[in-house]
């Protein structure tokens, strides 16, 4: 509850929030947020800090990391090409994720359905396996010794 001043205390913030107090605190030591002062040793924070922490976790959700949210947060609103290229670079990022999220949800769909006991003899599963090794996202093995010993995965042996 505000007291007289309209401030609140972090524990309130917090409840309000969903938040840990740590999390709140962390906030501040990254410029999201700003305690309006304390009493005592306690930080209070305007009551308008809760919607503040809101959009931080909404922005999260979307996927900006908390660099990226102290730079749409310090633009003060939509103008501006700085928010317009983040928001516009986080769009592309969200429909990548979106695709890959898709085509990872058929192939788990076809392996369900998939009439192949092993889906490695399973022609659709395969394509994907080539298309994931020809992919520009595929994690290079830096250079080094080989395993002594071979990799077994659902009973097929690799390396």
């Amino acid at each position: 509850m505000p007291d007289q001043a309209g401030l609140i205390v972090i524990g309130e913030l917090a409840r309000r929030s969903g938040l840990a107090s740590s999390a709140l605190r962390y906030y501040e030591r990254v410029g999201l947020l700003s305690p309006a002062g304390r009493t005592g040793s306690r930080r209070q924070y305007r009551v308008p800090s809760v919607e503040r922490v809101a959009l931080i976790q909404l922005c999260q959700d979307a996927g900006f990391t908390l660099r990226e949210i102290r730079v749409l947060l310090a633009t003060g609103g939509r103008r501006g090409r700085p928010w317009t290229r983040l928001v516009e670079a986080k769009l592309r990022e969200l429909d990548t994720r979106i695709a890959q999220a898709e085509h990872a949800r058929a192939l788990v769909r076809h392996a369900l359905a998939c009439p192949h006991r092993n889906l490695f003899r399973c022609d659709n599963f395969r394509a994907a396996l080539q298309a994931h090794l020809g992919s520009p996202r595929r994690r290079t093995v830096p250079p080094g010794p080989r395993r002594a010993t071979p990799i077994v995965k659902n009973g097929m042996q690799g390396d």
